[in-house]
């Protein structure tokens, strides 16, 4: 079926609990979730965001309550509940479950980590950001074909579930016109939740071996982490905090860089910001892990053996060796937002309605 067959449809996005979408993004997959909204709606769709309490542009009369560490922000991660905030974040899916079987809606793409939803007759298409949860692979198995369709943010996270058929694989895509390509620099930059699985401490070792600055930008999710492995290698010059950006200051930051590096810890499903710089034109160094690594492969990018510093080190020489130009005509090709979109919209077009 071709874009322009394609039948207009009237979409709820349901976008993950935890955060608000809305800038500074707290992370790849809450900036994927608005970018993909506009994307849709500028191909003639309807498409409702449903999100947490504070995002922008959602429904606000069916909210998601989000996470508040604030009596305790020492303990906030990006993993974890205060007390009683599951029961509640579970009882909210609920309620917006039912709200949606009531609208009527033709589909319901959901991109939450709940396993609520699975268990109310939707016209689910969902997006598989992470590998395989067990409350959620539970909650899939038990639907079986109910479950609706999948997609996969990449092979590898699709191959970590077991789904009642397989999934689409559709990588994320870039804002091109918004990750615009600037002029390099002379340091490194490192952005993304300042969380242990993200590995910035890994990026500021390596730097420091290559005999490169370190800047870098991004929400600390883990305050333990932040305390211990990173404030001790911010001495002198060598790795300078710049804070949480929006989109507008990250792409002026990562534009007059020479070179990204992204530091996985986990089995990465996609990895946006390396895909982010690359748009820049900024040459990422990265860990061969997860998606990242299978979908860098061959990408103008250098890769390194994971959580090898030294590797690292190297990989970061080997990146600032790339063309600029070619670094972002890549990612144009292959990864650009507008292409995501359309991909959504025909498959939108295979959901069966209830």
């Amino acid at each position: 079926m071709t874009l322009a067959t394609t039948p207009r449809r009237r979409i709820a996005l349901v976008a993950p609990a935890r955060y608000p979408i809305r800038e500074p993004y707290a992370g790849g997959l809450e900036a994927f979730c608005h970018t993909l909204v506009r994307a849709v709606r500028s191909l003639g769709h309807t498409v409702d965001l449903y999100a947490a309490a504070g995002s922008q542009g959602h429904v606000r009369d069916v909210e998601l309550p989000g996470i508040s560490w604030s009596r305790d922000p020492l303990e906030a991660s990006d993993t974890a509940y205060p007390p009683g905030a599951r029961a509640a974040e579970d009882a909210a899916f609920h309620r917006l479950a039912r709200h949606l079987a009531r609208e009527g809606y033709d589909i319901v793409h959901n991109n939450s980590l709940t396993p609520v939803l699975f268990e109310h007759p939707l016209p689910l298409l969902t997006t598989l950001h992470t590998p395989a949860l067990p409350e959620v692979q539970d909650a899939i198995a038990a639907a079986g074909p109910r479950a609706g369709r999948f997609t996969a943010v990449s092979a590898a996270t699709a191959a970590d579930w077991v789904l009642p058929r397989p999934a689409t694989v559709i990588p994320n895509g870039v804002d091109t016109d918004l990750w615009r390509p600037g002029p390099g620099g002379e340091a490194a930059v490192w952005f993304g939740r300042i969380v242990p699985e993200k590995g910035l401490h890994l990026a500021m070792d390596a730097c420091r071996r290559a005999g490169i600055p370190l800047l870098f930008a991004g929400r600390v999710g883990d305050h333990r982490y932040f305390s211990t492995e990173i404030v001790p290698r911010m001495t002198g010059q060598a790795a300078t905090w710049v804070g949480e950006l929006d989109h507008v200051g990250l792409q002026t930051l990562v534009s007059q860089c020479h070179v990204c590096l992204v530091t996985p810890r986990w089995e990465e499903p996609f990895g946006l910001v390396a895909f982010e710089a690359m748009a820049c034109g900024t040459p990422v160094a990265a860990f061969r892990r997860g998606g990242l690594g299978e979908l860098l492969t061959s990408a103008p990018a250098a890769l390194a053996v994971p959580d090898d510093v030294e590797s690292l080190a190297a990989a970061v020489h080997v990146a600032a060796g790339i063309d600029r130009p070619v670094v972002r005509e890549w990612v144009v090709r292959h990864h650009s937002l507008t292409q995501v979109a359309r991909r959504y919209a025909e498959l939108y077009s295979e959901v069966p309605t209830r």
